[in-house]
């Protein structure tokens, strides 16, 4: 089972939620580094327009690391306390090793889930590195480790879905980026993956689907919507 993720900014959020009604999407997942207006207050609002919609709101302030804008982590640590009330999850990266276990403890204080990220867009590593994120990451408390590889060919994909599928009692979100890594998209979550990402206008990734597109290929597939994380 998968729930369908849209990455968004602040610009236009009435009309991209209002078609991500209708396309059925399940989390809106708050691109705030890309935000125009990053005033606390605003970032705020366009959480709670989020949550007035029903949807499973999830905030990351993505490091220019791993594909985000250049924000100390100071800043970027608080936004992410300030805006927790307004969100369900939020989403810190592996590789943000100042702050990404504060992130955690404070959001599992609040009672909410964290998603540890780690990207890279520019090859996909070898099973043995794969493995040690995903240990790691859970030692450092997250919830779901999330894994965005660059696919330069197709056994690519078959590693990293059946390395996926080895540990996929461990609450992981597996993706691969670009023209060979498409297929993840969809067939991941055979594998174990909880999460695929989608676009409505604007892409946020090399590789992914658009909306109305890949709920076609989800339901030609056979594969549900929906779980809940415990």
């Amino acid at each position: 089972m998968v729930k369908v993720a849209l990455p968004v900014v602040d610009k236009g959020i009435d009309d991209i939620l209002v078609k991500a009604l209708l396309e059925g999407i399940d989390i809106i997942e708050l691109r705030i580094d890309q935000f125009e207006d990053k005033n606390l207050e605003h970032i705020i609002k366009v959480a709670n327009k989020v949550k007035e919609k029903g949807f499973i709101a999830l905030a990351t302030v993505r490091s220019k690391l791993e594909g985000g804008v250049d924000i100390p982590d100071e800043e970027r640590l608080k936004i992410f306390k300030y805006i927790c009330d307004y969100v369900d999850m939020a989403d810190i990266e592996y590789t943000s090793f100042a702050i990404n276990k504060e992130v955690i403890d404070f959001y599992h204080s609040k009672g909410k889930a964290v998603i540890m990220s780690y990207h890279d867009f520019e090859k996909t590593p070898s099973d043995d590195y794969i493995q040690a994120v995903i240990d790691e990451s859970k030692s450092l408390g997250a919830d779901i480790v999330k894994y965005a590889f660059k696919a330069n060919s197709f056994q690519d994909v078959a590693r990293v879905l059946c390395l996926t599928n080895k540990n996929r009692e461990k609450n992981l979100v597996a993706i691969l980026m670009g023209d060979y890594g498409k297929v993840s998209r969809v067939v991941a979550p055979i594998f174990g993956s909880m999460i695929t990402y989608t676009y409505i206008g604007q892409s946020f990734a090399p590789g992914q689907i658009e909306a109305e597109k890949l709920n076609e290929l989800l339901e030609f597939f056979n594969i549900q919507k929906g779980w809940k994380l415990e």
